[in-house]
């Protein structure tokens, strides 16, 4: 089935189109980037992608995933207006199949959620979740495929930011690799505490998840700066950077093949 995900961050619009049910292309918009003519422009060439529908159907599900109110209401016009259709929001249009272990299911993010439901799938076994965007979600999901939550920490932009914003010398720095572990100013020195320092908190939470697990869990790592982390982060199983938009596709085609299936013949 093909489909365009959406899903809206905290500081992206990543988009996606599937094709044969596999990611065809990825484009991402910085928040305060977007506009109505590169949504349209995006929109427009995704479905272009897609080409004819069986039973020469006009729409292509547009499946969104959305933490921003403000930028949501962006996007439901700009789909309205380019394809003449509506958007299918997860846990309006329809819900994401997933128990979960936690107080107050509705007000965890859908993309947590959804990044656990992916991996999960591919999984089928313990899995955490570490998504390394503007903050760090790391979640856990045992081996029933329950959601049993996780932890939140500041992404490195909001660890740098906030280090500058609330000192009076320190100036605000890209996070960035380090070339060394030694920070030879204070530049880098800030550099490698939010990088290493995000690795640390990583794997001592890892190893917590694992004692109450009983197990060792496979690691997923996604987000904008999972590259980053990769390259001196030993531990990691799998990287997969639009978890959350291969999520959002198996989250529908799911709940679609659920629909057929309570059909009566």
């Amino acid at each position: 089935m093909d489909a365009i995900t959406i899903d809206i961050g905290n500081s992206t619009i990543s988009i996606a189109v599937f094709t044969g049910q596999k990611h065809n292309r990825t484009e991402t918009i910085p928040i305060e980037q977007a506009d109505t003519r590169k949504l349209s422009d995006i929109l427009r060439a995704f479905r272009e992608i897609c080409g004819p529908q069986p039973l020469n159907a006009k729409t292509v599900p547009v499946v969104v995933s959305s933490v921003n109110s403000t930028i949501l209401e962006l996007i439901e016009r700009s789909v309205g207006d380019v394809l003449d259709q509506n958007i299918l929001l997860i846990g309006r249009e329809f819900p994401l199949e997933m128990k979960v272990a936690v107080e107050n299911p509705d007000t965890i993010g859908s993309d947590r959620l959804l990044t656990a439901f992916a991996a999960y799938q591919v999984v089928e076994s313990a899995v955490v979740v570490a998504d390394f965007g503007t903050a760090t979600t790391i979640d856990c999901v045992n081996d029933n495929g329950i959601f049993l939550g996780g932890v939140i920490l500041p992404g490195l932009n909001l660890s740098a930011r906030s280090l500058s914003e609330y000192t009076a010398a320190l100036p605000c720095v890209t996070p960035k690799l380090p070339t060394d572990i030694f920070g030879v100013n204070t530049e880098t020195a800030i550099q490698n505490g939010i990088y290493f320092g995000a690795i640390g908190a990583f794997r001592e939470i890892v190893e917590r998840y694992a004692e109450q697990l009983g197990q060792w869990p496979q690691i997923v790592a996604t987000g904008g700066f999972s590259k980053l982390i990769l390259r001196h982060c030993d531990f990691i199983d799998s990287h997969v950077p639009d978890l959350c938009l291969d999520g959002l596709y198996l989250a529908y085609c799911r709940y679609r093949d659920s629909l057929k299936a309570a059909k009566p013949l």
